[in-house]
């Protein structure tokens, strides 16, 4: 099984409590192209990542990009699109702005650990 990339002992890490009610949309801590999250509890989580406000829900029938499993106990890492910067009207680049998240469980509450990395 592939390791998890090592991140940065100085990274920024945003705790969310998940409940079977899908989190607030929150932006992520900082831009990057890799996201790690370690679940602290037993009871998986599933994530919605994306551009504005994400609203995480349960796998069914329907494959959907808002349901990404995080097992009980796990410490996984997967890709982010890369942000782009945008090119302002004066002629500037303006910083790309962070992803948001939101997680919700089938039952039961976790707290997942989530943080940002670069490099492959």
């Amino acid at each position: 099984m592939p390791q998890a990339l090592p991140i940065s002992v100085q990274c920024k890490t945003l705790p969310i409590s998940v409940t079977s009610t899908a989190s607030t949309s929150t932006a992520l801590p900082c831009v990057g192209d890799t996201i790690v999250i370690c679940n602290e509890g037993t009871v998986a989580a599933f994530v919605s990542v994306g551009t504005g406000a994400q609203v995480a829900t349960l796998p069914n029938a329907t494959p959907t990009a808002t349901s990404t499993p995080v097992l009980p106990g796990s410490y996984v890492a997967f890709t982010l699109p890369n942000p782009q910067p945008t090119l302002g009207s004066d002629g500037t680049f303006a910083v790309p702005t962070p992803l948001n998240i939101s997680a919700i469980t089938r039952s039961g509450t976790c707290t997942i650990d989530v943080m940002i990395n670069y490099g492959s």
